[in-house]
């Protein structure tokens, strides 16, 4: 299909569709073994992945095989999306309920997905984070869930390395973290502009198709802000990784936004200047890296470490969901598991 931005008329007439079709959603009340967890195990062999679907007391309800090597998810309803590891071109959508692959959506010729999509708040469209390798710059896909899924059109973003996005709990405004760094698959997964790359958070207005930078941060620079989530009181965090050691500074790598001012969490120091992934729910939130190993409780502005494992990567809340996982371990709900054998869990975790 031809590749055009999403004007906001677009956006406003492909969201008003679809009234009196049931979205991607399902009625509450599930049985006690419903999955409440997804972690993605990867074959250091063959480098595909399986979405590994756990309940509530950490039984394994099955493990679908992915013909990609998997990173992010999103969900809502009973549709789970499951995103590739950068620069993979594939995403999977997962109907819970059967544990069944219902869809699969290539990215547009001369592009690649980044590993993270969220959904807009009525389910029907799934916003995704994407690279054009002709100008190395980010856009977001927007794709349409219901039905057969498919791509409506793209927004363009002020700069590359578009990583993870977020929704506010309340609304459809987008928050993404653009990491700054232009690269491309020809050269592996090397920055091309370390030396001078710029880091920041976007939000994004989804009825508007409005871009809002939010500036960089003093003392953010030679950080790649990368990964982020939104508690239900708006406070925003942020993580980053430290891409240009001349600049960066490993301190600095966590970050809240409260109230449309930026803080640094200096607690964030124990993170090693690696952020993997940030998870949050109600008041709280954590954040993990797989380079040093801690795990953060976070509760607004303050920190404490609680515990380190090995390669301390996915980490998810929810109201029935506390999780987290290193490379060779997975504590949920303080069950321990263990993934296939020679299979590795990734980064990130998704609590349903």
């Amino acid at each position: 299909m031809a590749i055009e931005p999403l004007s906001r008329r677009t956006l406003l007439r492909h969201a008003a569709l679809g009234l009196g079709v049931v979205a991607c959603g399902r009625a509450l009340g599930q049985p006690a073994d419903r999955a409440v967890y997804v972690g993605i195990e990867t074959q250091a062999a063959t480098e595909l992945s399986k979405a590994a679907f756990y309940s509530e007391t950490g039984r394994l309800l099955d493990r679908v095989p992915l013909d990609f090597r998997a990173h992010g998810m999103a969900a809502h309803g009973s549709r789970v999306v499951v995103f590739p590891r950068r620069p993979g071109t594939r995403f999977a959508l997962i109907d819970e309920a059967t544990l069944e692959i219902v869809g699969r959506i290539d990215a547009p010729e001369g592009r690649h997905f980044f590993g993270h999509g969220a959904f807009t708040a009525d389910g029907r469209h799934v916003i995704v984070t994407e690279n054009d390798l002709e100008t190395l710059q980010g856009a977001l896909g927007v794709y349409r869930c219901e039905g057969v899924p498919r791509r409506i059109g793209q927004i363009d973003l002020p700069g590359p390395g578009p990583h993870e996005i977020t929704r506010h709990p309340e609304r459809d405004l987008f928050f993404i973290a653009l990491g700054g760094l232009e690269t491309h698959p020809a050269y592996g997964r090397t920055p091309l502009n370390l030396h001078d790359f710029r880091s920041q958070v976007l939000s994004f207005d989804f009825a508007s198709g409005r871009v809002e930078p939010m500036d960089v941060w003093p003392g953010s620079e030679g950080v790649s802000l990368r990964h982020l989530a939104m508690d239900h009181a708006g406070r925003l965090y942020v993580g980053g990784q430290v891409a240009d050691e001349a600049r960066g500074d490993p301190a600095s790598v966590l970050w809240l936004v409260e109230d449309g001012q930026e803080h640094r969490i200096a607690e964030g120091a124990a993170l090693g200047g690696y952020v993997s992934s940030i998870a949050a729910h109600g008041s709280e939130a954590r954040a993990t890296s797989k380079e040093s190993g801690a795990i953060l409780h976070l509760d607004g502005r303050s920190a404490r470490e609680a515990g380190r494992i090995e390669g301390a990567g996915g980490a998810a809340l929810s109201s029935r969901v506390e999780a987290v996982s290193g490379y060779r371990i997975l504590s949920l709900n303080g069950e321990t598991i263990r993934p296939e054998d020679g299979a590795e869990f990734d980064n990130h975790g998704f609590a349903l």
